[in-house]
């Protein structure tokens, strides 16, 4: 046994040692304050599958660790940053490419390695990428036939939907650019429908993705060929890759010791059969599994953590000539203390005082006059002045306002997007930013405000303090609200109307299809969008004989402007049927000049829904005819 795996298996037995020793009585009472306990959940196919994935855990964790309750919160890939920065998960589990940008950057800690499982005869702790495509496709066999096709992958952040993949990609020569097209859909059921639907011609996800859904009845697994596959010893899954570690629940760095002890022992002693391990489609968890490799592909591919891995990096050169450097800064700061000792010695006290005086009469003026609500705060947001309109906006004093943090007047819906805000301006990506959010007052008033935030900062680039604007938009909400049930309100009307409704553009193509419409056609309303309207359903005479386009009093409206009624009309369905119909074509004439047209139609001798229906229907609904 050489020196590095003595050093692995002495690291090995210290962790096993910290996950299964009993907490000690003071660590026992500090988890005893917790009661809350949020694990913030990577929602790799969407937010619904990850609360049914991991909900059961929670409720085991419940049953186990006695005075806290565990709550999952699904996370996209862009939102975990943001959610881990600020606190608001105690426990992460998500993917190990993230999991090793998160403990560069926050500090957060693997606890645990899942143990993946497709049947009970099979547990891995290890995953990979499937690059895949639809089981006709004769010509995509290897990576470099990959040139010039549209791929669909998950997240640029996504380890098994997409890093995993892109680094066997460039060792076979085929680089991003190569690509035609590079699409990223968010979660792995998205992908996968993307190549069975045809939007794109290759996928990328995680190994085991096509099994599950095939399992569930969602595809069927055998549409699919795997490009470039793979064989591993014991994995049970189609694979492309070489394999990594599976994913671990981390703690986020504010967690305490005591809790995340607590957590991890009673991960690792959930038997197989429990239904949380069920919900979960796992086998259970184990110790902690070697994440060098992926901190290894993350350099190759100079990803984040390691974005200028091998470079030479300006905190390196200021280390090596620190003493030059030092004595320069030394240098800078006599000569900047002398210039402002001469310049200050050219101000009269009297010139001085003038002008701050003007300048505070100013400013108070426009502060306490404005028609929107203003205020100063920390650069943590921590309100040190305001005005009288913020005021009236909150219900809150000044004295009252000047106890809270701007995060406090925040609904907590609207909180993720304005931490996204903030972390920007505190990084200086940003000078200011606006959003609109609704403000949460005194005895739970509430209203909509755009809130701009500006950042004053000193010589250093630090932020002395926040600048705030609130302008009430309550009622610019109002009356968006108001237009909006109108719009559904007429959609609703389009709906439901028994007769065909098609809108078509100056060229005849689909622009507007209702259901009634798609219904008597035969086709789905998508299928329709887009395509040449005498094409598909007015292609032919009663008697089965070629219908010219240009003899077509229908999509003739375009070119001439009239409107133009039919009642012994042929209508064709997708299947080949025809049907007899009477229709109205009208033109839709903007400036003077035909755009479009639309073409409202009913099979003869079939029946409609009448008016009173239709009252029904809107009444339902909450609308009105």
């Amino acid at each position: 046994m050489n020196r590095a795996m003595k050093l692995f298996f002495g690291i090995l037995a210290c962790v096993l040692a910290w996950i299964l020793a009993p907490p000690s009585p003071a660590d026992a009472h500090e988890a005893a304050k917790l009661t809350d306990v949020k694990i913030g959940v990577l929602a790799k196919r969407g937010p619904e599958k990850a609360l049914n994935k991991w909900n059961a855990t929670a409720a085991y964790l419940d049953a186990n660790i006695p005075g806290h309750h565990f709550h999952i919160i699904p996370m996209t890939f862009d939102e975990i940053p943001v959610l881990v920065d600020n606190q608001l998960v105690d426990f992460v589990i998500v993917n190990p490419a993230i999991y090793v940008d998160l403990s560069v950057r926050f500090g957060v800690r693997r606890l645990v390695t899942l143990k993946n499982r497709l049947s009970p005869n099979y547990q891995v702790t290890q995953f990979g990428s499937v690059v895949f495509t639809q089981a006709d496709q004769g010509n995509l066999d290897t990576f470099q036939d990959l040139h010039e096709r549209e791929v669909a992958a998950v997240h640029r952040t996504s380890l098994g939907g997409w890093i995993m993949a892109l680094r066997e990609f460039n060792e076979a020569g085929v680089t991003e650019s190569d690509l035609s097209a590079l699409k990223f859909f968010e979660t792995h059921d998205a992908v996968v429908m993307s190549v069975l639907n045809r939007r794109a011609d290759v996928g990328i996800v995680r190994t085991d993705t096509l099994e599950r859904m095939s399992r569930e009845g969602t595809i069927d697994i055998d549409d699919f060929k795997i490009i470039a596959p793979k064989q591993a010893e014991n994995f049970p899954f189609s694979l492309s890759t070489r394999l990594y570690p599976e994913w671990p629940i981390s703690k986020v760095k504010h967690t305490s010791n005591v809790l995340a002890k607590a957590v991890a022992r009673a991960l690792i002693q959930l038997p197989p059969e429990h239904p949380a391990a069920d919900a979960a489609d796992i086998q259970g968890w184990t110790i902690p599994e070697n994440y060098q490799p992926v901190h290894e592909i993350l350099q190759v591919m100079s990803l984040s953590p390691y974005t200028n891995f091998g470079e030479v990096s300006l905190s390196a050169v200021i280390q090596a000539y620190r003493y030059w450097f030092g004595g320069f800064l030394l240098f800078m700061v006599v000569l900047a203390l002398l210039s402002v000792r001469i310049v200050r010695l050219n101000r009269t006290l009297d010139s001085r005082q003038h002008e701050l005086a003007s300048s505070e009469e100013r400013f108070r003026a426009t502060f306490e006059q404005a028609a929107v609500g203003m205020a100063h705060a920390s650069a943590e947001g921590m309100i040190v002045m305001t005005n009288q309109k913020l005021s009236e906006m909150v219900g809150y004093s000044e004295y009252e306002l000047r106890k809270l943090n701007l995060n406090d007047l925040t609904d907590p819906d609207d909180l993720t997007t304005e931490m996204q805000h903030f972390n920007a301006l505190r990084q200086g990506d940003v000078s200011h930013f606006t959003v609109q959010k609704r403000l949460v007052g005194k005895e739970g008033k509430r209203c909509w405000a755009q809130q701009t935030v500006s950042s004053v900062r000193n010589e250093n680039g630090e932020i002395k303090n926040l600048v705030v604007v609130m302008d009430d938009i309550e009622k610019n909400k109002a009356l968006e609200r108001t237009i909006d049930h109108e719009q559904k309100q007429r959609n609703l009307i389009l709906d439901i109307a028994g007769d065909g409704i098609l809108g078509l553009d100056c060229e005849g193509r689909h622009t507007f299809v209702n259901p009634a419409a798609a219904r008597m056609l035969g086709w789905d309303v998508e299928d329709l969008l887009g395509r040449h309207s005498h094409k598909i359903w007015h292609h032919s005479k009663p008697d089965g004989s070629h219908f010219p386009e240009e003899e077509c009093p229908i999509t003739g409206v375009l070119r001439k402007g009239n409107v133009h009624r039919g009642f012994d009309e042929t209508f064709w369905t997708k299947d080949g049927k025809a049907f007899p119909t009477e229709y109205v074509s009208t033109p839709i004439v903007e400036d003077g000049v035909v755009t479009g047209a639309v073409v409202v139609f009913r099979e003869v001798g079939a029946s409609t829904r009448t008016r009173a229906k239709a009252e029904e229907v809107l009444s339902a609904h909450g609308g009105s005819p």
